[in-house]
């Protein structure tokens, strides 16, 4: 007995060393052909948000380390980034346009992308919801239809209209890019407070709840890694761009069965839902409401 015993833990050794070898081998050979990963950013690069500059002298030594923080979690998971890459076309000429609109900084778009990764159907545990990851309240406040049969908190165009209005609100309150951006994730009134409290108004001074205090240093990495990705990634790595698709818009005043109305016009249940995730059910209610189809040739 004692010697099969033996016997079995050798064993078991061996198979643990196999298991390890295994394991090295293809760490190192994703590390030799796979992304580029651990970038290193270097400490005389000028980083800034909206203009804002990043202090890094001094008092603010800390917060290169708080932003390679936030580089080196965007690099432990590349599939996102490339997604978020890939996507892009698809999502942000849209809101590059409504900011520009509104004589608001280009790099607010970035708050789109750390809230949902430009994934339009995205909800939080705490109930916010779609590409900016709006409330109810504030997504009503701003005009958007929130109820039952449709939540247009998951439509593009019309939720970044409401976040750029409500970003275009805050704007008025902070007179800081860093400020807008903190108060947008925490709240206007809970930063308002720390502010009070705080005796300051410079984001990078303030002690605020571990997720705002991220906030800010998320989106300068986004910033950084999406303006040098190929520092991080090769061009095979991110391939090609998706093309915004072809659609028209089709003008009805009611459905009692979406997926049956697809059926007898010749358009896919999945393409109705996908273009169109507002819709939350199988029905629409009597009104007015247009829904997004594929434009085909004919």
């Amino acid at each position: 007995m004692r010697e099969q015993l033996q016997t079995y833990y050798a064993d078991k050794k061996i198979f643990r060393r196999i298991v390890i070898v295994i394991i090295v081998i293809l760490i190192i050979t994703f590390l030799l052909n796979g992304e580029k990963i651990w970038t290193n950013i270097p400490q005389t690069h000028t980083l800034t948000f909206a203009g804002e500059v990043m202090p890094t002298e001094g008092k603010y030594a800390l917060n290169i380390e708080r932003f390679d923080r936030e580089v080196a979690l965007l690099e432990v998971n590349p599939a996102q980034f490339i997604i978020i890459y890939k996507r892009w076309n698809l999502i942000m000429p849209t809101i590059e346009k409504d900011l520009k609109k509104a004589g608001l900084p280009d790099d607010f778009k970035y708050i789109a992308i750390i809230e949902s990764a430009l994934r339009d159907n995205v909800v939080s545990s705490a109930g916010a919801a779609g590409l900016w990851q709006l409330m109810s309240g504030t997504a009503q406040r701003y005009g958007l239809i929130v109820n039952e049969f449709v939540d247009e908190r998951y439509d593009v165009a019309k939720s970044s209209a409401a976040a750029i209005s409500h970003l275009k609100g805050l704007s008025t309150m902070f007179d800081k890019p860093t400020l807008v951006a903190a108060a947008y994730n925490r709240g206007a009134n809970g930063l308002q407070k720390s502010i009070d409290s705080q005796y300051t108004n410079n984001f990078y001074d303030l002690r605020l709840n571990t997720e705002t205090s991220r906030y800010v240093f998320r989106l300068l990495a986004m910033k950084y890694v999406r303006e040098h990705k190929y520092d991080f990634f090769d061009k095979n790595t991110l391939g090609d761009m998706y093309r915004p698709l072809v659609t028209k818009d089709l003008s009805v005043k009611n459905i009692p069965d979406i997926a049956d109305r697809a059926r007898k016009n010749g358009f896919g249940y999945y393409e109705i839902k996908k273009l169109n995730p507002r819709i939350k059910g199988n029905t629409l209610p009597e009104g007015k409401w247009n829904i997004e189809v594929i434009k085909t040739e004919k």
